[in-house]
């Protein structure tokens, strides 16, 4: 947590980032260690993290049930010392994990997600129900991901929604659909929110950020940034992370 130099305002820190591709090394995962202790995130969600990310203080995780390189993963994991698990189930095929975190002395809930991607019938056929295209799966877990969010704001506490969406909401599409950019975008609407970093570069140049963080469109972004997905030279992977400070 970060106090402003007139002392009046106290920033915290959201960060996201997606771990897979890139960091299969030691090297890349002393890296993206170096690199998100050195970020001061009061909370993180990381997407497709190894299977080092398991339950226990300050940290909550999807259901490792996720097929890795090390044992069964999870899809996404939620950490930082404020990190409470919430007595919320989210199934597995729901690609998510709720949690509470105390952020800037309010109890917020953050939701982590992952949405499906073009090639998911290909890589993770067990996500996809019979007769299913992209856009129908892709439509179908947003539709339970919009529906957990629902539930869990009902007792008043903020929701912070971020992860791994797979789906750019401004910009070039490539990687993305029309369909896909069109559910987001209005199921972020529904909801009265937006993706506070959604203008933020993509690891690859000329995109727009698919791993977004979003929050009420009437929160005040005190300032955001970018993890390059290389340090010293070393992969650490396919994906940019981000930060946001509130």
């Amino acid at each position: 947590m970060r106090s402003s130099a007139s002392a009046t305002l106290v920033a915290v820190r959201i960060a996201t980032w997606n771990l897979e591709r890139g960091g299969r090394t030691r090297a890349a995962r002393e890296a993206q260690e170096e690199t998100l202790s050195a970020l001061h995130a009061d909370v993180v969600i990381l997407t497709e993290p190894p299977a080092t990310y398991r339950k226990g203080p300050g940290v909550v995780t999807s259901p490792a049930l996720r097929s890795g390189t090390g044992g069964p993963e999870s899809w996404v994991a939620i950490v930082g010392p404020s990190v409470e698990a919430l007595p919320y189930d989210v199934p597995y095929n729901r690609l998510a994990v709720a949690a509470r975190v105390a952020l800037g002395g309010r109890s917020t809930i953050v939701y982590g997600a992952v949405l499906p991607w073009l090639s998911v019938r290909s890589h993770v056929p067990d996500l996809v129900q019979h007769g299913e295209e992209y856009g129908d799966v892709f439509a179908r877990v947003l539709d339970a991901q919009r529906a957990d969010l629902l539930k869990l704001r009902a007792n008043g506490d903020p929701v912070v929604w971020a992860g791994d969406f797979n789906q750019s909401v401004a910009g070039p599409n490539h990687g993305g659909s029309k369909s896909g950019r069109d559910a987001l975008n209005g199921c972020l609407a529904d909801l009265g929110m937006v993706a506070w970093n959604g203008a933020a570069a993509h690891a690859r140049e000329g995109l727009h950020a698919i791993d977004l963080i979003c929050g009420s469109r009437d929160q005040a972004i005190l300032g955001q940034g970018r993890i390059d997905p290389r340090r010293g030279g070393v992969q650490m992977s396919d994906h940019a992370g981000y930060w946001v400070d509130l």
